[in-house]
């Protein structure tokens, strides 16, 4: 876009004002004639939809909440031009840029906006940090370009950085040439533009890269065995899930296994949470170290006892013999169910995959391949304790408080989770736990107040004493560790097998509840019971035989795993949440595997689009196509960027071939099989001289589309989404 062009609002009584009067318009000084308007910054006419050149009047309205009246996913950007709360007239809710963590927590929302020339035109209202509830935009506005396609094409807008970042640039689309890329309707003014659009991002796998880079962390205390067997059992309807549905092969897999089992920095002189000594030889306090397990490997099938993980490429083991779905079994089996019961899944992939300075540089350089997909896969019954090494809260009596009345694990849930708003460390069962405590698992989630962490270059937090901030690490943080491996989050999925109720029915009656239970430590004979966590959920085959403590129903159950949730909450689209508590997992191995499948290879476009030439036979879709080849990241050897190519792909005619091709061009076919939601499937026709040259492993389409809203039943329909 040319730089000296000046936009500007004609709606906005701030920037232009009509001026009747009966002065030609030929760059005369206001009054003006009808049909024309005075650009109150230079004191002359022009015509109305002329930008008003000079220094633009910034909007108050910027930065406001607003309703962009529609649901709206991460990769769809909105906007809806009769939000009559706006001064502009528009409600703006970007894309969420995948490649960056700047979302804050809680989600900002959608705000006005007001269209602008240059950053410095927008300022607007901030979030109020200091308020929970706040999700107005929190990093401050830049002037840029939400959208390539419909009514505002190449429109600079103020967007909030959010969404994309500080840095956001022009699209390539909206430069130079700038709206010659744009359709017709672009050409009119915004003050004229009215309701709901939306454009809908897509990554398309022309050119698969399989390869699948595969983490388990399995929960290894002792209440883990049953559901450690169900993980297990139904681990051949993951691997099943990624086989070729061309040729049946599977990608090029590694899996590896960890466990929660962190220690508690020496807090216990004896016990399964005391300090241990790993087959390297290393004294450790922090227990297994994220270190992946390869127990007893040989007698599991594995070829050498130095392999740190399972490979299977080119349709055949790499390092092992046999069935991949035994061994994996039999390895995981070896984990059995003495680890530490304070445990620490999230903190554990961590340390296993992203940490530096603990001694497991070697296993992720190892492991990790730039191009490949990332699963990272939990299986748990508790909550999330990530507290390494600000470990002052473990111990018997940490800072002399008696935790006698009180699981070992119970101190997790108290001063890590909030309900209503209030700590429960602080009120509700209080900390150290003096009484019983219930209310809706609705009421409550995983604290966002996180004490300092010297895993994160910060000092160190007093966390043997009650505390102001959550003595666990910062959930957000441990999160953005991950996601730092690659270059986007949709090269990553999270899915996690944990206490969360099996449906949306029973979220609706799950009550969080910390109760008297029997004392597992019978020589304890002062306390016969203590204060802990009762399930959340139950196995459907071991429910509880009344409304009092039931052990061996607890035994199939899980507590609440509000942190882990939320966890699977910072990625998104690319977080899966499954409960523990089903009678066998099936379902959520066979959805995970999916999940993974897509990422690998997904040539669907699951959204309506709209249609174009509503005049035309069949749907002429609206979306700007290009190739983005992949490149290794050069600021991260494990993570890949993607150079957009400059011109755009056309929409292949009818009856295009590779035969009859002059260009590559893109089209969607019809094939209910691979794409079972519509049977939308992208398709690239290339000329039989440019097939020659096979397309890099890894380069994707994007695919920007007009996409229809998902209007509530009974309003109007958007032209071109009547079909």
């Amino acid at each position: 876009m040319n730089p000296t062009r000046c936009l500007a609002f004609a709606s906005l009584a701030l920037s232009i004002v009509a001026c009747v009067g009966t002065v030609p318009l030929d760059d005369k000084a206001c009054p003006c004639a009808t049909g024309s308007v005075c650009c109150p910054t230079t004191n002359k006419c022009m015509a109305a939809g002329e930008v008003c050149g000079g220094p633009t009047i910034k909007s108050e309205a910027t930065g406001q909440p607003c309703n962009v009246a529609v649901d709206a996913g991460t990769n769809q950007a909105v906007y809806n031009a009769s939000a009559v709360t706006c001064p502009s007239n528009i409600c703006l809710k970007p894309v969420v840029e995948s490649a960056g963590n700047w979302m804050p927590n809680p989600a900002t929302q959608a705000t006005c906006t007001a269209e602008c020339t240059q950053d410095s035109d927008c300022e607007g209202e901030l979030r109020d940090t200091s308020n929970p509830l706040d999700r107005r935009c929190k990093s401050g506005f830049t002037c840029g370009v939400p959208f390539v396609k419909g009514e505002l094409c190449c429109k600079r807008l103020c967007m909030c950085n959010d969404f994309s970042g500080p840095d956001a640039v022009t699209p390539l689309a909206c430069q130079g040439g700038g709206a010659a890329t744009c359709d017709r309707a672009s050409n009119i003014p915004i003050s004229s533009v009215l309701g709901v659009g939306q454009q809908t991002d897509y990554y398309v796998n022309i050119a698969p890269n399989r390869m699948l880079d595969m983490v388990f962390m399995i929960d290894n205390s002792p209440s883990m065995a049953a559901k450690q067997a169900k993980m297990t059992a139904q681990f051949p309807k993951l691997i099943g899930a990624l086989k070729d549905p061309d040729n049946g092969i599977l990608p090029d897999l590694r899996v590896a296994i960890i466990d929660g089992d962190l220690g508690t920095g020496g807090a216990y002189a004896i016990g399964s949470c005391s300090a241990k000594i790993l087959p390297d030889g290393i004294h450790s306090y922090y227990g297994d170290l994220g270190r992946f397990q390869m127990i007893n490997a040989t007698s599991c099938g594995v070829g050498s006892p130095n392999a740190q993980f399972l490979e299977y490429k080119s349709g055949a083991p790499v390092n092992f013999t046999g069935d991949l779905n035994n061994v994996f079994a039999c390895l995981a089996g070896n984990l059995g169910t003495l680890g530490c019961g304070e445990q620490h899944q999230l903190q554990a992939l961590e340390f296993a995959l992203a940490a530096k300075g603990i001694g497991n540089e070697a296993q992720q350089t190892a492991f990790l391949r730039p191009n490949a997909t990332l699963g990272l896969i939990f299986l748990s019954d508790e909550d999330d304790c990530s507290a390494a090494t600000n470990d002052g809260m473990f111990g018997t009596s940490p800072g002399g408080t008696n935790l006698a009345t009180e699981s070992a694990s119970l101190r997790c849930s108290t001063r890590s989770h909030t309900c209503s708003g209030a700590n429960l460390s602080d009120s509700g069962p209080g900390y150290p736990t003096t009484h019983t405590f219930s209310t809706a698992l609705t009421n409550c989630s995983a604290r966002t107040d996180a004490c300092p962490n010297p895993t994160d270059g910060e000092v160190s937090t007093d966390t043997s004493v009650p505390t102001s901030c959550s003595p666990l690490k910062s959930v957000k943080t441990l999160a953005d560790h991950i996601k730092g491996l690659k270059s986007s989050t949709d090269q990553i999925l999270v899915a996690g097998i944990f206490g969360w109720p099996l449906s949306d029915s029973d979220m609706a009656s799950a009550q969080y509840k910390i109760d008297q239970v029997p004392n597992p430590t019978v020589q304890d004979t002062a306390h016969p019971t203590i204060y802990d966590s009762w399930p959340v959920c139950y196995d459907p085959l071991h429910k509880p035989s009344g409304s009092s403590f039931d052990a061996t129903a607890a035994g199939w159950g899980a507590a609440a795993g509000l942190r882990e949730a939320a966890f699977i909450d910072q990625f998104g689209s690319n977080g899966l949440k499954f409960s523990i508590c089903q009678t066998d997992f099936s379902d959520s191995m066979q959805a995970i595997g999916d999940a993974l499948a897509q990422k690998m290879q997904n040539p669907c476009i699951a959204d309506k689009l709209v249609d174009a030439d509503i005049e035309a036979d069949g749907l002429q879709p609206d979306c700007r196509v290009v190739y983005q080849l992949p490149l290794i990241d050069p600021n991260n050897p494990s993570g890949v960027v993607y150079s957009e190519s400059a011109e755009a792909l056309p929409l292949c005619p009818d009856g295009a071939t590779s035969a009859n091709a002059s260009t590559d061009c893109w089209r969607l076919t019809n094939d209910i099989s691979r794409c079972p939601v519509n049977g939308q499937r992208v398709d690239v026709v290339r000329p039989a001289t440019a097939s020659a040259a096979t397309l890099q492993p890894g380069t994707k389409l994007k695919m920007q589309c007009r996409t229809c809203p998902s209007t509530p039943p009974g309003t109007t329909v958007l032209a071109g989404c009547d079909y």
